[in-house]
């Protein structure tokens, strides 16, 4: 139960945020196609942090639990993968922003819960670029990619945020219990 409760939560808050702020992820990547735009990187970030903020809130709400390393590796993750969506080359394409955004998720992540396991780190990693490749294809399928009206652009991020945070909240779920394992919240996390 808590571990759904951990995925709901995850997919809670990047589905608001990412209707808001259209973060974690976006069906194209930077505004330059050759160079970074720094200032679009910076304001990315920003707004990835405050997404980060309100998801790493809910789930620890979820799993009733204090962990301002959780929180923080929420930031950072989702702070650095709308850095890399707003900011990077567009050249790069999505499935390397997505790649590096994962890597960066699956850094966070074992950053807040000290945990070293290359395996769990890879999952976190493939979870996070899946969610983002699989929500940009579903969002495309919908025909809900390229909308210029603000419904459809919201419409379009809440799908591929609701598939990032399915995945990256199931990937995560696992991990949460060895941090905070003896916690009576995360004791039927499996």
């Amino acid at each position: 139960m808590t571990a759904a409760r951990w995925i709901a939560a995850t997919t809670l808050g990047f589905v608001l945020t990412g209707m808001a702020l259209h973060s974690p992820g976006a069906s194209s990547v930077g505004n330059a196609y050759y160079e970074w735009d720094m200032s679009a990187a910076l304001f990315g970030a920003i707004l990835g942090a405050l997404a980060g903020l309100v998801t790493g809130g809910l789930r620890l709400l979820a799993i009733r639990a204090r962990s301002l390393r959780l929180l923080l590796a929420t930031v950072a993750a989702v702070a650095v993968g709308h850095a890399l969506a707003d900011g990077a080359p567009s050249v790069w394409g999505v499935p390397i922003v997505a790649a590096l955004g994962g890597l960066a998720a699956a850094a966070a992540h074992a950053w807040a819960t000290r945990e070293r396991d290359v395996r769990l780190m890879a999952l976190i990693a493939l979870a996070w670029t899946a969610g983002w490749l699989g929500g940009v294809a579903l969002a495309g399928a919908l025909g809900l990619s390229g909308g210029a009206d603000p419904g459809a652009w919201a419409a379009e991020h809440a799908v591929i945020a609701a598939a990032i945070g399915i995945a990256f909240g199931a990937a995560t779920a696992p991990a949460a219990r060895r941090i905070l394992g003896g916690t009576r919240a995360l004791s039927s996390v499996g």
